[in-house]
């Protein structure tokens, strides 16, 4: 019981690989699509329910979100003709998410990747592109997608850089404060 909640976030990088693998948008990939966002709505809950959370579990997380996502825009980028303004915006926070991250590491020599809201939605966001795609068109969809990402990295990065310890489990740039003053208080 212990495991079953990293356990169903392992099976997200399944997933993600089973998406990259199967035929572009067959039932084979959208079965390891909604079983990779089922894993990931599931395994913070359960987590929480059965008092087993912990930092392995934090930073397993992150990474199997990051890998979930990267499989959907291998998928996206192999099979949907991109504008070269979705590219250049796209590679840009790839770009700069990454260099946050590698100040988080150099920081905090760990993975830092935090489980703020901003970056709940914007992964939301990410699992929902197929579904905004084909209900906005690529241009709203791409639009909406890189303001998401943009905004969390800019608050994940303020975080990062200001905070003198990793909390993972920050829920934004307004909670930085409530959770620096009881690190005091101890």
């Amino acid at each position: 019981m212990n495991y079953i909640a990293n356990i169903l976030t392992a099976s997200r990088f399944l997933f993600a690989v089973g998406m990259v693998l199967a035929a572009p948008f067959s039932p084979v990939f959208w079965v390891c699509y909604l079983g990779g966002g089922v894993s990931d709505l599931l395994d913070g809950p359960v987590a929480r329910a059965l008092h087993i959370q912990s930092d392995v579990g934090a930073t397993l997380d992150s990474t199997a979100d990051l890998v979930f996502a990267a499989a959907i825009s291998v998928v996206v980028l192999r099979n949907v003709q991109l504008p070269a303004w979705l590219w250049v915006c796209a590679g840009c926070i790839a770009a700069v998410r990454l260099a946050g991250y590698g100040v988080g590491f150099i920081k905090y020599r760990t993975f830092s990747a935090l489980h703020t809201y901003a970056n709940k939605a914007t992964g939301a966001l990410i699992f929902a592109f197929p579904i905004l795609y084909a209900a906005l068109g690529l241009t709203a969809s791409g639009v909406i997608l890189c303001v998401a990402a943009l905004f969390s990295f800019v608050e994940e990065f303020a975080i990062t850089v200001s905070s003198p310890m990793l909390n993972r489990n920050c829920k934004g740039f307004y909670q930085k404060a409530d959770f620096l003053a009881t690190q005091k208080e101890r």
